[in-house]
């Protein structure tokens, strides 16, 4: 049994084994919950969680080898308001503040501190949660109910600029102050987007799969061959030098020069993949095995567009870009992707 269903699996059996015959779980306060609801949310959160490991695995095992860094502590927040049903979500999640930590990443500075998804995060530096100010103009491009995560993100990230960030968080009904000394990574940030399509976007910040792709790999190395491709896309700042080439996106983007660039990026995101996927400790085949078996299945692959290439020579280079890096010699066990070494490309 695959090892995501095989969890999906027990945790249904033990949302069953503890709801009543109607079909509802009762929360603490006697407040009856939708079993399948909980399921569905518990069963994201491990998505999350998942892909928040996979994630820092590689912007941290590759700081080195980026231009630019930020300071990271390895938590991912979440906020009560993201979710419809927040009586719901606080009995799934176990929300004892509007702001709580969703996942830890493991060897991370929250994990080494035993931070754990579920407690509550009531100030950052000094200043409490509730008081932080929310830029609406500036994120105006947000969800109303994703603004107040996004400010509290943000200060978060802002907290480790000087070297420690000191949070109170929240377990059992006690307040904790934790001193955490954030590690340099990649920029680049990861999230699971629900969707019943299977696929993977960047925008130059951020890394988006969605649940129906990250639920049909087969092993974390698989999962990490496509947070990798998307990370690629970022670190190499194919958005911005798109945008600046005036690249059409649209239907006539399959066509002329708009095609060439945006296969030239995707060809360029697929080599460096393998190098920071070997760097973060994943097998580089797994993008083989991946994409053999997709492609296999459903043709050209995620998209069906001209502008990728089609899943056998996709393959092909991925084989090639493998055997490049296998004859250089790793320092520390790391190989210096060359895409990162040379400067953009006009």
């Amino acid at each position: 049994m695959r090892p995501m269903v095989r969890s999906l699996y027990l945790l249904s059996i033990a949302t069953l084994a503890v709801q009543p015959a109607s079909g509802k779980a009762e929360s603490p306060e006697g407040q009856a919950m939708d079993a399948q609801t909980v399921l569905a949310l518990k069963s994201l959160q491990l998505l999350d969680q998942r892909m928040h490991a996979t994630g820092y695995r590689l912007v941290s095992a590759n700081a080195e080898f980026c231009k630019e860094t930020v300071p990271h502590l390895g938590v991912l927040l979440h906020d009560i308001e993201q979710y419809g049903d927040p009586a719901t979500a606080r009995f799934a999640f176990g929300f004892t503040s509007p702001i709580a930590i969703n996942a830890v990443a493991p060897d991370s500075p929250a994990a080494i501190a035993e931070l754990a998804a579920g407690d509550g995060l009531k100030a950052i530096d000094g200043i409490a949660v509730q008081d932080i100010a929310v830029d609406t103009e500036k994120l105006a491009k947000e969800k109303p109910e994703y603004r107040r995560i996004a400010a509290v993100k943000a200060t978060l990230m802002e907290a480790g600029v000087d070297g420690q960030a000191e949070l109170v968080v929240q377990r059992g009904g006690v307040n904790q102050m934790i001193t955490l000394a954030p590690v340099e990574t990649c920029p680049s940030q990861f999230q699971i987007r629900v969707s019943g399509k299977r696929e993977a976007s960047a925008d130059g910040k951020m890394v988006s799969i969605s649940s129906t792709l990250a639920e049909y790999v087969l092993d974390d190395d698989e999962l990490a061959a496509i947070a990798a491709h998307e990370l690629a896309h970022n670190l190499l700042k194919h958005r911005e030098r798109l945008n600046a080439q005036k690249v059409n996106r649209g239907f006539f983007g399959q066509f002329g020069k708009s095609a060439g660039r945006i296969k030239a990026a995707e060809i360029e995101a697929d080599r460096l993949s393998v190098w920071l996927m070997a760097n973060a400790g994943y097998d580089p085949k797994a993008a083989i095995r991946f994409w053999t078996r997709y492609g296999k299945q459903h043709g050209k692959g995620i998209f069906s567009a001209s502008t990728h290439y089609r899943w056998k020579k996709r393959v092909k280079l991925f084989e090639e870009e493998i055997a490049k890096m296998q004859a250089v010699e790793a320092v520390a066990g790391k190989y210096a992707p060359p895409l990162l070494a040379v400067s953009e490309p006009n």
